[in-house]
């Protein structure tokens, strides 16, 4: 079982003016760097894999090399970051301008709206009644 903090007793003990100090300090610092992705870890080499890239060096040679160096990375995942890093590495970008020429490209396109005036019904004849679209 867990046993119950008592804060009453720690905020007696506790001295604010060194934790104030302490947090001003750490304020004042850049937060340690959680390393999380592959590329995270190879950005420090990026110039030098995607130089060698360049040369001719496939990315399953450059995996195996790093992987003898203690870096367990696959070759596909090194393909990924070196097709990031050759295409400016912003993706996210990419895809909003996409997303724009999209737009821009619907909005050319006739409106279809549905009207209440124009029900009828459906060209089939079951007798269910439809909704006529019509163009603006």
């Amino acid at each position: 079982m867990n046993t119950r903090i008592d804060y009453a007793q720690i905020a007696a003990k506790l001295d604010y003016t060194a934790l104030d100090k302490k947090l001003s300090q750490l304020a004042e610092r850049e937060p340690p760097k959680k390393r999380r992705t592959a590329e995270d870890l190879l950005d420090p080499l990026r110039e030098k894999l995607l130089a060698l890239y360049r040369k001719g060096w496939s990315s399953g040679q450059l995996a195996a090399e790093l992987k003898t160096a203690g870096v367990p990375v696959s070759p596909a995942r090194l393909r990924d970051c070196l097709s990031r890093w050759i295409g400016s590495g912003n993706r996210a970008k990419r895809k909003v301008v996409r997303r724009l020429n999209k737009r821009s490209t619907a909005s050319s396109k006739p409106t279809v709206t549905a009207s209440q005036p124009a029900r009828s019904k459906s060209g089939h004849d079951d007798g269910q009644p439809g909704l006529k679209l019509t163009e603006r």
